[in-house]
């Protein structure tokens, strides 16, 4: 939603001369931002939102915060990241689709042809510099700043998160990686990894989590004057390919041998008891495995559903291990000072990888007794995936609720509030941004020239949704759009016009939801509300129109 079209609807403040939406909430002392971003979790996967995946240091969290229940990012990963670091619409800041979907889709049609997504405006693939980053802004206003993890906003020198406002950064610039240094034979590793913005290698030993983790220590050492931090721990597990080491690869050791329908009902009936969903809700059937006849567990023979619960069990175990290293985190936090006054928000960057990939793999060895191990190359699958994504259905690259509605859990200083709890409004990565500006404080401070051409945020502040479970985040009569990979929808509180990429998951066409009774989107009913369709429809070309967004599934083509 565009800036200018809600400035009538709430108060602003000035920030680098652009209006940003805020609650005014003045806070005592400067506080730490750190945050935990999850790649590929799906949004039943830690234990406070219904999983029997041990996740206590994570969950430990509300212990001091709360969890927004209604909290959505894009259906991909590198369009969150743009949008938690600028506060903008994907499109409007260089990420309209991934780098690597518009660098194929380019090579495909031909550089030169107009059809090349590359040369659209708003589909680069990497950060557009028209945008401040948090960084950018928290550097001018004191803070130290690093991260650790993925980037995936721009390869180039100037796209390096060295160039856009962290002091130290370690980083695989690309989508994905193995986790371990040591890989399967002939695997053509191709990704880059620099530090401070210079080139490195990994070091022997190396497995992403635990590396991660151990920089993220050294640099907060390196805040010798204890500036205020922001700190940003952008994790690759649990992404594909599903490794884990040994001591976690058999936690889960025969957990998940009851299959698909088994496990996702556990969750369904243990999210009602942790009352996140209503008490008379009925589990929803698997609509996106449904649109593409996968195999269900009845269907499998005895060693198709040995191998399937194999992967579930070190998929499981990789959050265990995330979850540890979060626990050394906020032991550090604890052992320095340094806890109660860090805003920690978890969250993950969209729903749970379904897909079956054709990346060439070298000479894997995807035997059962070498899943998730350095030489494997496994993949979850989409009836794990749509497990993963209970209450929910369909994964990662969906627009239905299942792709784009992830878990969120922020932890905050006493001094902001000590209201606990679960608030349900609706919020998206976008409103990151704004908290954060509040938190630090930045109102009127002129840090940059005034500039017509940066990007405007169109986010709004979480601050009274960390005050109030009742608070909304959003005007009453609000619109929010998404799109990416031609998933999209248009929706407010209580309507969702959704469809999911045809080409991706045989869908044909809009569907309508009406979320106030069918917030998990069980009963499509485009055909019994026209006027409904017709005024979303309207709404998501208006939108489409003013952020740049393609016909992607026309631009596909061949």
């Amino acid at each position: 939603m565009k800036l200018k079209q809600l400035a009538h609807l709430t108060l602003g403040i000035t920030l680098l001369g652009h209006t940003l939406p805020i609650a005014h909430a003045k806070t005592t002392q400067t506080p730490n931002i750190m945050i935990i971003l999850a790649d590929d979790l799906g949004f039943s996967d830690i234990g406070a939102y219904g999983s029997e995946i041990k996740t206590p240091n994570i969950d430990s969290l509300l212990k001091q915060g709360k969890m927004l229940f209604n909290f959505h990012a894009s259906s991909m990963c590198s369009p969150t990241r743009a949008q938690l670091m600028t506060g903008a619409d994907n499109h409007l800041v260089g990420l309209g689709a991934m780098y690597e979907t518009s660098k194929r889709q380019t090579a495909r049609v031909g550089e030169n042809s107009p059809r090349a997504l590359l040369k659209v405006d708003g589909y680069s693939g990497h950060l557009t510099p028209n945008a401040y980053t948090l960084a950018e802004i928290l550097k001018h206003k004191n803070y130290y700043t690093f991260m650790v993890g993925k980037w995936h906003l721009g390869h180039a020198p100037e796209h390096n998160p060295h160039a856009r406002g962290f002091d130290h950064s370690f980083v695989l610039l690309d989508g994905f990686d193995l986790h371990f240094k040591d890989q399967p034979k002939n695997y053509p590793r191709k990704v880059q990894y620099t530090e401070n913005g210079q080139k490195t290698e990994l070091p022997d030993g190396y497995f992403s989590t635990d590396y991660f983790t151990q920089k993220a220590f050294e640099y907060l050492d390196k805040n010798k004057q204890k500036k205020p931090f922001f700190a940003y721990l952008a994790y690759t597990a649990p992404h594909w390919p599903i490794q884990a080491p040994d001591a976690y690869l058999n936690l889960y050791k025969g957990k998940y041998d009851q299959g698909y329908d088994a496990i996702r009902k556990q969750r369904f009936e243990k999210q009602k008891k942790l009352g996140l969903i209503p008490v008379n809700t009925k589990l929803p059937t698997q609509q996106g495995n449904q649109a593409l006849n996968t195999k269900s567990w009845s269907e499998l023979s005895p060693e198709e559903r040995k191998y399937e619960a194999r992967k579930m069990e070190v998929y499981a175990g990789m959050i265990t291990q995330l979850d540890d290293r979060i626990g050394d985190v906020i032991q550090y936090l604890k052992k320095h000072n340094q806890y109660e006054n860090t805003l920690i928000i978890f969250m993950s960057d969209n729903g749970a990888e379904g897909g079956n990939h054709n990346f060439p793999m070298g000479e894997a060895d995807n035997s059962y007794e070498n899943i998730g191990k350095a030489t494997s190359y496994v993949y979850m699958g989409s009836r794990w995936s749509e497990v993963s994504s209970t209450p929910f259905t369909y994964w990662k690259s969906a627009a239905s609720e299942g792709g784009v509605r992830v878990p969120f859990i922020v932890k905050y200083p006493q001094h902001l509030s000590k209201d606990r709890g679960i608030n349900n409004h609706f919020a998206t990565v976008r409103d990151i941004f704004p908290t954060v500006m509040e938190l630090a404080n930045i109102e009127s401070d002129h840090l940059y020239p005034a500039s017509n051409k940066k990007i405007q945020p169109s986010g709004f502040s979480l601050i009274p949704a960390l005050k109030s479970n009742n608070a909304r985040i959003r005007p009453v009569n609000y619109y929010d759009f998404k799109e990416l990979h031609g998933s999209r929808y248009a929706k407010n509180d209580e309507w969702k016009l959704v469809e999911n990429s045809p080409s991706k998951f045989n869908s044909q066409g809009w569907e309508l939801y009406n979320l106030k009774k069918d917030f998990n989107e069980q009963h499509n009913v485009f055909t019994q509300h026209p006027d409904i369709v017709k005024i979303l429809n309207d709404k998501y070309l208006k939108y489409a129109d003013e952020n740049g967004v393609v016909d992607f599934e026309q631009y596909i083509k061949q």
